[in-house]
């Protein structure tokens, strides 16, 4: 990938950038300006943020480090740099710099919400379990932490304590989509075929038309493994294929078979 010049200019040692001001033809304002953007958080971080809304993640990753390194004291642009590296394929490097964070600031609920949710993706459930209860302490009312510990007991395989707390934030938020739509995935899981699709069809419904694509796949995505784990393949099959090619919708209706035909996980201690 080629990256603009401004941006390898910012990325060269200072040694350097001051030999460039000796460069013949450079405007030693532009130098300077640039030399002083290297030394700035604030603008390597809004660079880094740019480079990640565009997709550059390799961009996002050294600016966002360069700019957390200036200022390890600010947690905003150590999030910042995990988000980029999270971004880039590297999860793991990733929770190397969130997890201490979070041992450090225990009372910071969103922080504790963002490692445990990189856990879960990582297969890490049991110790994003451990982290999502200590946020939800410091923020018993926070949905998105009631349903990340859901979503980490379900794939653990306690779907009756998952239900739980799904239905904690349906008490405070009714009409949350992610909550109805995982709600709906743990009572498939435990057999309540009946009872996911009651929460599924309607929601699919409400969503029609909307701008919520990406709520609209995930319960798409959520309909076509209700109707799998039934056995309906058909059903499964006409809508996985509207919007994944033939071979993921094989792999999909694959995995639904196997788990169909695996007998229920034992429950967590959890």
């Amino acid at each position: 990938m080629r990256f603009p010049r401004f941006f390898l200019f910012c990325c060269l040692p200072a040694s350097l950038l001051t030999a460039c001001v000796q460069t013949p033809g450079t405007n030693p304002d532009t130098t300077r300006q640039m030399m002083q953007a290297a030394q700035n958080p604030e603008a390597l971080a809004r660079i880094g943020q740019t480079a990640l809304q565009t997709g550059d993640t390799n961009t996002a990753i050294t600016f966002y480090n360069r700019a957390a390194l200036l200022r390890p004291d600010r947690l905003d642009l150590q999030l910042g740099y995990a988000q980029a590296l999270t971004a880039g394929g590297k999860a793991n490097e990733a929770l190397g710099l969130l997890i201490p964070l979070a041992a450090k600031n225990p009372d910071n609920a969103q922080l504790g919400l963002i490692t445990g949710r990189l856990l879960i993706e990582t297969g890490r459930q049991r110790e994003a379990v451990n982290l999502l209860q200590t946020a939800l302490h410091q923020a018993p009312s926070d949905i998105h932490i009631l349903v990340a510990l859901g979503v980490a007991l379900d794939t653990l395989g306690n779907q009756q304590a998952a239900q739980g707390y799904y239905q904690k934030a349906l008490a405070l938020s009714p009409d949350d989509v992610a909550a109805r739509t995982d709600m709906a995935i743990s009572l498939a899981l435990s057999g309540s075929y009946q009872q996911a699709l009651g929460i599924l069809r309607p929601l699919r419904g409400e969503l029609a038309g909307t701008d919520q694509t990406m709520h609209s796949a995930a319960v798409e995505n959520a309909l076509a493994m209700v109707y799998g784990l039934m056995g309906d393949r058909a059903m499964s099959s006409a809508i996985l294929r509207h919007h994944l090619s033939e071979q993921q919708a094989r792999e999909n209706l694959d995995f639904y078979d196997t788990v169909r035909h695996t007998s229920a996980p034992v429950a967590s201690s959890y």
